[in-house]
């Protein structure tokens, strides 16, 4: 039979007769080492090296929809030879064609058989096979059963694979996180961990010390309160793409974790580590950067917090943005920038020769009705914030006139 293989640690095959006669010739010299040692120690040989070689395999594999497919090519309508269904997984099935493991091996045998699965050196296109058996069996998703038992299998599934899991284990949480640590497995811990938060499972602090090896994908799915246990490390290795779905909550606590571990540093450096976290900074903060002559871009300003952002005067903001001042004009009608506007007033704002508009007419005062309706408990007619109202000795003088 022939074996196609990849990337094996057993070394490459030319051409499927050659990779065939390898193997026969190396399972030969297996058979009688087993046999030899069987005899003087009651265990064979064959079994420590298929689990070495069935962890060496998940390290690095190509592309896998494209062997699936190439694996799946003219098997759909092939039955199984008489004699080969399989009832066990075993290294027999090293020795099966691709065609052969679609049309004989069970789904349900493989979940049943998982840890099996995983001690038996499979090429990655027989693994793909193996994966798609399943994928049959669980359109749904792999039930828990199956997913504790998983191991370095965890390595062929994909983000939108386990997006169908529902995990409740933390223990299984943990062997899958271990498995996947040194490979490039991000995109599935961050899966993982939103599976397993969204039943409402917490994190201790030894999971968190292991999240902290893999890219901070996940960090959005945690609580405050988990991220205020993450490793402070964890920020060096944040992208702005990581914290793209956090709420102002977590970019509180992840802002003042940035600032502590940054905090030896000053200038630009200090405000190239700090800026993906700004979110969270507060007014105080903000100051503190324009003193230290930071020029912020306009797409980080449209991220500050409104609370901090709003009692920022003209002088600050022109101060805090520098040359990319120019760029509030493009944003003049998007919050926040359009409520800051709103704040100023307008002769204050042409003077920065920009053409802002929506700012306070001259005569006007801005009054907040907050406090007034807070008081008297009636409802908010115009909505939280400022409304614009005519000084009365404005009024006064033009009646007399």
């Amino acid at each position: 039979m022939a074996l196609q293989c990849t990337r094996s640690p057993l070394g490459s095959c030319g051409t499927p007769t050659h990779g065939s006669l390898l193997l026969l010739l190396l399972s030969l010299r297996w058979a009688l080492l087993s046999r030899a040692q069987t005899a003087d120690t009651g265990q064979g040989v064959m079994t420590p090296w298929l689990q070495r070689t069935s962890q060496d395999l998940s390290r690095q594999r190509p592309e896998p929809t494209i062997i699936l497919l190439r694996a799946l090519q003219g098997t759909e309508k092939k039955a199984c030879p008489p004699g080969k269904e399989a009832h066990v997984v075993d290294e027999n099935l090293v020795f099966y064609e691709e065609w052969e493991l679609e049309a004989c091996v069970d789904g349900a045998l493989l979940a049943k058989q998982m840890d099996r699965v995983n001690a038996v050196p499979f090429t990655y296109q027989q693994l793909d096979i193996l994966k798609h058996k399943l994928d049959e069996l669980y359109p749904q998703g792999y039930p828990e059963s199956l997913i504790r038992h998983l191991s370095y299998f965890f390595l062929e599934v994909t983000p939108e694979d386990i997006r169908k899991w529902n995990v409740t284990s933390l223990e299984t949480v943990k062997s899958l996180l271990k498995v996947s640590k040194g490979r490039k497995m991000d995109a599935q811990v961050a899966a993982l961990i939103a599976r397993y938060l969204v039943g409402e499972g917490q994190l201790d602090k030894a999971t968190l010390d292991l999240l902290a090896s893999f890219r901070p994908t996940y960090l959005c799915f945690l609580s405050p309160e988990q991220l205020g246990s993450v490793q402070q490390d964890v920020v060096w290795a944040v992208r702005p793409e990581d914290l793209d779905m956090c709420r102002p909550l977590q970019m509180d606590v992840l802002y003042s974790k940035a600032r502590v571990a940054f905090q030896n540093m000053s200038g630009a450096e200090y405000f190239a580590r700090i800026k993906p976290f700004l979110s969270g900074a507060s007014m105080e903060d903000l100051r503190a950067l324009i003193r230290q002559n930071i020029s912020m871009d306009v797409a980080t300003f449209k991220k500050l917090r409104k609370e901090a952002l709003l009692p920022m005067t003209i002088a600050e903001v022109q101060k805090l943005l520098g040359p990319n001042l120019a760029g509030l004009k493009a944003e003049e009608g998007n919050s926040p920038v359009r409520d800051w506007i709103f704040q100023q007033r307008q002769d204050d704002l042409d003077s920065l020769g920009l053409g802002l508009h929506g700012g306070i007419p001259n005569g006007y005062l801005v009054l907040d009705l907050n406090f007034r309706e807070a008081l008297s408990g009636g409802p908010h007619l115009f909505g939280p914030g400022p409304v614009l109202t005519v000084i009365p000795t404005l009024l006064l003088a033009l009646i007399v006139n």
